[in-house]
């Protein structure tokens, strides 16, 4: 599936979430937030390494599709919903066929559109240099997002569910 695909799939997702599943996504989408804080203040070191070393080569050739998930998606459109225009006027106007600059940098140069904080999953956890310091913040904010991947999935079961239960009461 095309990053364009994910990102319309995780608007119509956080669109149709009910009043309190939506408060459980942000609450969860917040808990991300702060693990993506914590390992960039323990990953000082590596940030600058990225910064002097590479010049944050990642974001300037990446494949987007290798990148972007339905869940980074989810997660930037909980926290920062005011992105979703210029996030969708970005995708629409990229070329995925080839590696090239991240559409969410600043003038295909830098810095990220985004905050700190409010980054993709791989984004945020991968550096150019030794990450043996960061292990354990990198496995946080893994598993806070594989905590985000299994609360949406269970939110579409049990939707699913509440309408096969509606419609097998209608019948009777």
């Amino acid at each position: 599936m095309g990053t364009r695909y994910l990102f319309q799939k995780a608007i119509k997702i956080s669109q149709n979430l009910s009043p309190h599943d939506k408060i459980r996504v942000q609450n969860l989408c917040n808990t991300i937030r702060e693990s993506q804080k914590e390992l960039l203040c323990a990953a000082d070191l590596a940030i600058l390494n990225c910064l002097t070393k590479c010049k944050g080569i990642c974001c300037k050739s990446l494949d987007i599709d290798s990148v972007f998930s339905l869940w980074d998606f989810i997660f930037i459109l909980m926290l920062a919903p005011r992105f979703k225009d210029e996030m969708q006027e970005r995708l629409d106007s990229y070329n995925s066929l080839y590696l090239s600059p991240c559409p969410f940098l600043k003038n295909n140069i830098g810095p990220c559109i985004f905050p700190n904080g409010i980054k993709a999953q791989l984004c945020v956890i991968t550096f150019c240099s030794n990450t043996e310091k960061i292990k354990k913040y990198i496995k946080v904010v893994n598993l806070n997002f594989y905590k985000l991947c299994w609360l949406i999935q269970y939110l579409r079961i049990k939707r699913i569910l509440q309408k096969m239960f509606v419609q097998v009461i209608g019948c009777n």
